[in-house]
């Protein structure tokens, strides 16, 4: 039985669900991988004192740290643990400088959800299931992105979903396009607009591609390094 079968069938739906998430989890970390190699030949880092650091997640503590950097805002909550983080499905892409260990500059954070396997219940005689709640996850991290980059021109955030709930006429997409502040969806925002900082969110059906990945986010990681250097 494949893992899809597995997770219409099993009532508690935790393996399955866990075994999809890391599939696309590996798939983002290679395409992320391929981007690093293009962005250190494409704009030459090393040469210009600049270096990658790829991240699956990241302290709370450090987002504060970036924004204090800025020297633009002094007032800041005191946080319940010292070791919270935000961990996006696909890691985040810092980028640095070799001569300041202070600098760091999110040049692309990435999130994978797969929601909804209502049209294989159906073609097998099967009740449907209530929709999940993947993408009610992206909330924290997309809301610790943007206030980190509250100060930046851009907001180099992408997410990709597939499944039956992104599906066109799913009110699940209504919930996404709320999320990105009612820009349009499958369309890359890097730039801030009109006083929003909408972002990049792709949600389809069918699950996504590793050329299709690799397209999108060398686009957006692009625009961050072009925007935070020159």
């Amino acid at each position: 039985m494949s893992n899809s079968d597995f997770l219409r069938r099993n009532k508690s739906q935790h393996l399955p669900k866990n075994v999809l998430s890391k599939g696309d989890d590996k798939k983002v970390s290679a395409v992320m991988k391929r981007v690093i190699e293009h962005l250190n030949t494409r704009f030459n880092l090393a040469n210009l004192g600049y270096y990658l650091e790829y991240v699956k997640s990241i302290k709370l503590s450090e987002l504060i740290g970036i924004i204090k950097g800025y020297d633009k805002r002094a007032e800041f909550s005191p946080l319940s643990k010292e070791d919270s983080y935000i961990k996006p499905d696909g890691g985040i892409l810092v980028l640095r400088k070799k001569d300041d260990e202070n600098y760091r500059r999110i040049a692309l954070a990435v999130e994978m959800k797969h929601q909804g396997t209502n049209k294989k219940r159906i073609a097998e005689g099967l009740k449907k299931q209530s929709q999940g709640n993947a993408i009610e996850r992206l909330g924290k991290n997309l809301i610790g992105i943007r206030a980190t980059l509250q100060y930046e021109k851009i907001t180099p955030f992408v997410c990709f979903g597939w499944g039956d709930d992104f599906a066109e006429g799913s009110s699940i997409r209504d919930r996404v396009i709320t999320m990105n502040e009612f820009y349009p969806l499958n369309r890359i925002f890097i730039h801030k607009k009109e006083g929003y900082a909408p972002v990049s969110m792709f949600f389809r059906e069918n699950a996504w591609q590793e050329n299709e990945l690799f397209e999108h986010m060398k686009e957006i990681a692009e625009a961050s390094i072009t925007t935070y250097i020159y």
